[in-house]
């Protein structure tokens, strides 16, 4: 009897693999119900309703095949019927409840950077943003490397938590995120993650990396860390140490200090030139006097005041130059210290570059020509190597 048929679903929410085309440049994807052929059937009648029991299908089918397109990500129910030679519809099977997941790309709606040092054991990242499905991966990946969370948590479309294992071996650099769902959906979140020796290594290169994806600094803030900082710091003293440690204070108190030395240094020579005009006042009126019999009195008071001029002047010339010296001596530390600020905060800039100095003992054996043996130690700091060795044994 054509009432009794045996129905088989073959692909609930299974995806398939077949497109229909481009929709505001996303991947739609097309589902599809599929039955057994009934003999006799001229079509079958199909419908589909909701998670809240509303019917939203119900019409006549000539094949054994129904397409979903359209439909949102929930969980529907569907039933078939056959309709005979005659028109008739037969019964209907039961309902059979089945699940369509959209999959696309997922998105995060804050530029987050994540803070990882290698003093954590594990680290959580609270996701936000839109279109998380399970089961998205998610992971991290820098050099070619890539490192998997160990544990996804899809609390809702819009939230989700991953879940790091952090080691000792694990390379510091910042790591691009990767969010993927299913179908190869990927969204690669570039450079946003920070993983250090040290939770506050970490947190101080996150606080710079947020600056550089809200373009406060330029992109190629560690390219070129060495010229953006010691230029910085010869137009302002402590501006540069700003830009790259991100410390304010130096930008405040480097510039008073050299507006202080430049005051006292524009004091005393103002003091300077006043005393040596006055001297050289002194040195024509006694000229003046020396020729006058009457006069000598008032050349020797004149005398004096003018070698007490003279005196006053090379103690201004002499603080002057001190001052001169102070000034330089500060410009001069102001310029190290820039570049040694840059040097702490940067490396060296490579793929995958170390995040602070990161250090690598490692042990070997070698033997002298004299035949005995040292044990030699080699400090790895990124691309250079110090060699020590122990004494003799």
């Amino acid at each position: 009897m054509l009432n009794k048929f045996l129905l088989i679903i073959f692909v609930s929410s299974i995806f398939v693999t077949s497109l229909v085309g481009q929709t505001n440049g996303e991947e739609v994807t097309q589902y599809q119900l599929r039955w057994m052929e009934v003999d006799g059937a001229t079509g079958y009648v199909l419908e589909i309703k909701n998670s809240s029991g509303y019917l939203v299908f119900s019409e006549k089918v000539n094949g054994t095949s129904y397409d979903l397109v359209n439909y949102t990500s929930g969980i529907y129910e569907h039933r078939v019927a056959v309709v005979n030679k005659l028109g008739k519809v037969g019964s209907y099977s039961d309902w059979v409840k089945f699940e369509v997941v959209v999959s696309r790309v997922p998105t995060l709606t804050k530029d987050s950077i994540y803070s990882v040092s290698k003093e954590e054991k594990e680290k959580v990242f609270l996701l936000e943003g839109k279109d998380f499905i399970y089961p998205m991966k998610v992971y991290l990946v820098i050099g070619g490397k890539k490192i998997l969370a160990k544990k996804v948590i899809i609390e809702s479309d819009s939230v989700a938590k991953a879940t790091f294992a952090v080691d000792a071996d694990t390379d510091t650099g910042i790591y691009d995120l990767v969010l993927e769902n299913p179908r190869n959906k990927v969204l690669t979140a570039k450079q946003r993650v920070v993983l250090s020796d040290s939770k506050e290594k970490a947190a101080r290169f996150a606080a710079r990396q947020e600056r550089i994806i809200r373009k406060e600094v330029p992109e190629d803030y560690y390219e070129t860390p060495y010229w953006s900082t010691l230029w910085r710091s010869t137009l302002l003293p402590g501006w540069g140490q700003k830009y790259i440690d991100g410390k304010n204070w130096k930008v405040y108190v480097f510039p008073l200090v050299a507006v202080s030395a430049v005051a006292v240094y524009a004091n005393s020579y103002n003091k300077f030139l006043s005393a040596r005009s006055d001297y050289q006042s002194a040195v024509l009126l006694g000229a003046l006097l020396v020729e006058q019999q009457d006069a000598q009195v008032l050349w020797l008071i004149n005398r004096t005041n003018a070698e007490a001029k003279f005196n006053t002047a090379k103690t201004e010339l002499g603080v002057i130059q001190a001052g001169a010296g102070i000034l330089g001596v500060f410009l001069l530390y102001n310029m190290v210290d820039s570049y040694f600020s840059a040097k702490r905060n940067v490396a060296h800039y490579e793929p995958g570059f170390p995040l602070g100095e990161a250090t690598k003992r490692i042990q070997a054996t070698v033997t002298t020509d004299a035949g005995w043996n040292q044990s030699k130690f080699a400090y790895e700091y990124g691309s250079r190597y110090q060699i020590e060795f122990s004494s003799r044994f």
